[in-house]
């Protein structure tokens, strides 16, 4: 074989060997290795990749995976090609290889390549995405320098555009950073045109979400803890439960004296009309608290179509999660508010929380708790409640 044509196989085996996704980019003490992606292994997708680029026959520079011997130099020729530099004032042996290998620089590319594979190293990044029930799946993402390089090409051309257009450009500008990659010597992790390039990577805001969506889907998964109104929510409300605290106080003790509180009479001189004012109380908090959960509703139904259908997600109600309490999905969907279980859970959880709730002190002196025991909040306030339900 001449001198010739050994040079020229060196330069397609240097070629041949070279990879779009290189493992020394990770952590250049890693053995070398990569992946070079085939032709025939493009996607039509909407995404920006390799494979996609492919698709729309884009060229996507490469680079060696070991910087070994004369690679580096191999590679300043392989370059020429694939970077379509100006080789006219080099020398003429240079521009001879360039010339001699650029005919079979797409052919050689088109096919798939991969080395170094056999092993993971245990330098290289690591994602654990969950795989069927009980299993993960190792994931080791590799940075392809040549699609840095293309997409750095596409962002100066925007940069440029943006300034001629000026002030009513519509263009946005796209932020990119600097990423130290290989020390203070970057061939070690690929040639150096394309790891410059992989050292300006662009920079992306982490994905938002609308508040309202936010809250919505907190409220689908979580549910919600109803509040019995303070001053602070609905001060005339406040002010009336305050009052009906007083009176249930005040008739509590009346019945401890008589002796009636041992038999489970809690209001022994309620009459009709102290009862009429008594339920309209209770009424208010009931629909205060039912409200609660409407607002919410409304809040769900603004994303009904992104929740989880019925099918994929078996649950008694389309608007909760099947681990919200049985209160809270009653409370937001009003098709469950029907069923006596639910208003008997529901009725004697909103009678201990009236019975617990803290009042006004300047209206109630030395206490601000109603001190009838879950047992009688029960027997007593469940029971005005239920009735209202119904």
């Amino acid at each position: 074989m001449t001198s010739k044509h050994l040079d020229e196989d060196i330069y397609q085996q240097a070629l041949a060997e070279s990879v779009h996704h290189s493992l020394k980019i990770t952590n250049s003490n890693i053995k070398g290795g990569g992946i070079r992606v085939s032709n025939s292994a493009h996607l039509d997708l909407p995404y920006i990749s390799v494979r996609t680029l492919l698709n729309e026959n884009i060229l996507i520079p490469v680079t060696y995976h070991t910087n070994s011997g004369n690679t580096a130099t191999l590679f300043k020729v392989i370059n020429a090609v694939q970077l379509n530099e100006d080789t006219s004032t080099l020398d003429e042996e240079f521009q001879q290889n360039v010339f001699t290998l650029r005919p079979h620089f797409k052919k050689v590319l088109s096919k798939g390549f991969s080395c170094g594979l056999n092993t993971i190293d245990i330098r290289m990044r690591q994602l654990l995405i969950p795989y069927n029930s009980d299993e993960y799946l190792s994931i080791s993402p590799l940075a392809a320098p040549g699609l840095n390089l293309v997409l750095n090409e596409k962002l100066e051309a925007i940069k440029e555009l943006r300034k001629v257009e000026g002030k009513d450009s519509k263009l946005k500008n796209i932020k990119s950073a600097v990423f130290g990659i290989g020390g203070s010597n970057v061939q070690n992790c690929g040639t150096p045109p394309l790891m410059r390039a992989i050292q300006r990577p662009i920079v992306l805001g982490s994905p938002t979400l609308d508040p309202k969506t936010r809250l919505a889907f907190q409220y689908f998964y979580k549910g919600f803890d109803y509040q019995i109104s303070n001053a602070y929510i609905n001060r005339a409300m406040y002010q009336e439960l305050t009052t009906y605290a007083k009176s249930l106080i005040e008739q509590q003790k009346l019945s401890l004296k008589v002796g009636f509180h041992e038999h489970g009479i809690h209001a022994p001189f309620s009459n009709m009309q102290t009862r009429a004012a008594e339920l309209t109380t209770i009424q208010k908090v009931i629909d205060d608290v039912l409200q609660q959960g409407q607002d919410i509703l409304q809040i769900l139904k603004a994303v009904a179509n992104d929740l989880p259908s019925l099918k994929v997600l078996e649950r008694k109600s389309r608007w909760s999660h099947p681990r919200v309490s049985l209160i809270a999905q009653g409370l937001i969907n009003p098709e469950l508010q029907q069923f006596e279980d639910w208003q008997q859970l529901f009725a004697d959880d909103l009678a201990r929380r009236i019975t617990k709730h803290s009042y006004w002190k300047k209206e109630i002196k030395n206490t601000v708790d109603i001190s009838l025991s879950e047992a009688d909040a029960k027997s007593f306030l469940s029971r005005r409640i239920q009735e209202l339900l119904k």
